[in-house]
């Protein structure tokens, strides 16, 4: 065989429909299977908390008690 006739057969198995489709699907079902296999669920974000202000400051129950007794 000399090189065109080869490179003719070349073209002509590469311009195949069927070897362009297994070739797109073997492509996609392995950036599939990598995105599967390297995929990490995200850890949730902290909440923010509100901040309230603070009511007028009480004396706990325990001090006053304490202070009574003492």
């Amino acid at each position: 065989m000399d090189f065109n006739s080869i490179l003719k057969l070349s073209l002509s198995v590469l311009k195949d429909w069927r070897i362009i489709f297994i070739a797109i699907f073997s492509i996609t079902f392995m950036m599939i299977s990598s995105y599967v296999v390297k995929y990490r669920k995200k850890p949730p974000r902290p909440k923010k908390q509100k901040v309230q202000k603070a009511p007028a400051a009480e004396p706990k129950p325990e001090q006053t008690e304490a202070k009574k007794e003492g």
